[in-house]
């Protein structure tokens, strides 16, 4: 079986972490496939919302390197986390789509970095994230330190990053990182009806909100209000804010087609 699996069903492109008896611990393989397919299927004009979940009882323990190996990758290792990781996380977070992490069990490293770049994290009640870099000798990669830091504040961030510490869902929910904690069991079918809550929403606007709020943090107001302006009057010229009104006024649902 493939070591990354996808569909896409219903407006929904679904990537599934398929090496479960590694915990889903990233192979240079799977990260490229995992880019590939955000690059190729994510720009498929059906595709209106992306889902990253995983196989087994982990999310994805980071990346999969054996100790003569890691070793070996010092000289170059800058490179290869620009290369590699980054790459996955810029091209994830610029997805004109809303993008759903499922998270089942522990994730650390890159899975981590999968978790907090998605725009809705839902987790189960065994979700635990581990901020284990300092552990090892290492520094926060993959954006963790930016993701976690705009979240939580610096503090916070550095408590758990200089102690190698480790939340669960329960914290995710409290911080702000989690947008539901689910059921076990329930994880999968939580996951697919916001997945098509979303994929049936107005998907020009939707993909502009998120970039309201990617730049939101890095703007004064002034420049912020004159955003909002620019996106909003691309939005008022969509079909589906069209539809919406339209909807509205006749007291009906709205079928927003995405455009």
């Amino acid at each position: 079986m493939a070591d990354i699996e996808h569909e896409i069903n219903n407006n929904i492109l679904t990537i599934t972490l398929n090496r479960p008896d590694r915990l889903n611990a990233m192979s240079n393989e799977m990260r490229g496939e995992l880019l590939r397919l955000l690059t190729e299927q994510a720009s498929d004009l059906n595709v209106r919302t992306v889902v990253i979940r995983a196989n087994g009882r982990g999310f994805c323990t980071g990346a999969d390197v054996q100790p003569d190996e890691i070793l070996g990758r010092r000289a170059t290792i800058g490179d290869q986390v620009e290369n590699g990781i980054n790459q996955v996380i810029r091209r994830l977070t610029s997805l004109p789509v809303p993008v759903i992490a499922a998270v089942n069990g522990p994730a650390a490293g890159a899975g981590v970095s999968l978790a907090l770049a998605s725009d809705l994290m839902l987790v189960n009640q065994d979700a635990a994230f581990h901020i284990s870099f300092a552990r090892i000798g290492a520094v926060m990669d993959g954006g963790s330190s930016w993701f976690l830091t705009r979240a939580l504040g610096a503090r916070r961030t550095a408590a758990l990053a200089l102690t190698g510490g480790i939340f669960g869902a329960e914290e995710a929910l409290a911080w702000g990182l989690a947008h539901k904690v689910v059921d076990n069991d329930r994880l999968w079918g939580a996951a697919e009806e916001l997945a098509g809550e979303l994929a049936s929403g107005p998907t020009t606007a939707l993909g502009l909100i998120k970039k309201e709020v990617a730049m939101a943090a890095t703007l004064d107001l002034s420049s912020t209000l004159s955003l909002e302006a620019e996106y909003q009057q691309t939005a008022f010229n969509t079909e589906d804010f069209a539809e919406a009104i339209d909807a509205r006024h006749h007291r009906r649902r709205p079928a927003f087609r995405g455009y």
